[in-house]
């Protein structure tokens, strides 16, 4: 696996979380609604793990102990269990073309001892 494109998945898959709750964080701040204030931590050490069936791309995200296999060609869930929010987050950042050659990238350059690759998107903050 290219160390260069694990730093580049890291990097955008923090850029667009915080992109995605920063208004959504804001909002709620304003209107005196701290419960609804999401905190971005719960994806530290996020986990994937790519299997290839064919032209296929499929990962399994786990973000904490919830886990969902999506497709990464097609950009959706196709089983598993997490909570709607956390599933449209990673559609949509699987949807972006420059995400979706990374996961591509790190899939092709992996062996087979190497299944996992755990991103850590907010761990140096």
């Amino acid at each position: 696996m290219g160390r260069m494109d694990l730093i580049r998945a890291e990097e955008s898959l923090k850029d667009f979380l915080l992109n995605e709750y920063r208004i959504q964080n804001a909002r709620a701040k304003s209107r005196g609604r701290d419960n609804d204030i999401v905190d971005t931590s719960k994806y530290r050490k996020l986990t994937i793990c790519f299997s290839e069936f064919g032209d296929t791309l499929l990962i399994m995200v786990q973000v904490g102990s919830y886990s969902a296999v999506f497709n990464v060609n097609e950009g959706k869930k196709i089983e598993g269990s997490m909570s709607i929010d956390d599933i449209l987050l990673i559609e949509s950042w699987m949807s972006i073309k420059t995400n979706k050659e990374i996961l591509k990238n790190l899939s092709k350059k992996r062996n087979y001892s190497e299944k996992y690759i755990e991103l850590k998107p907010f761990d140096n903050d």
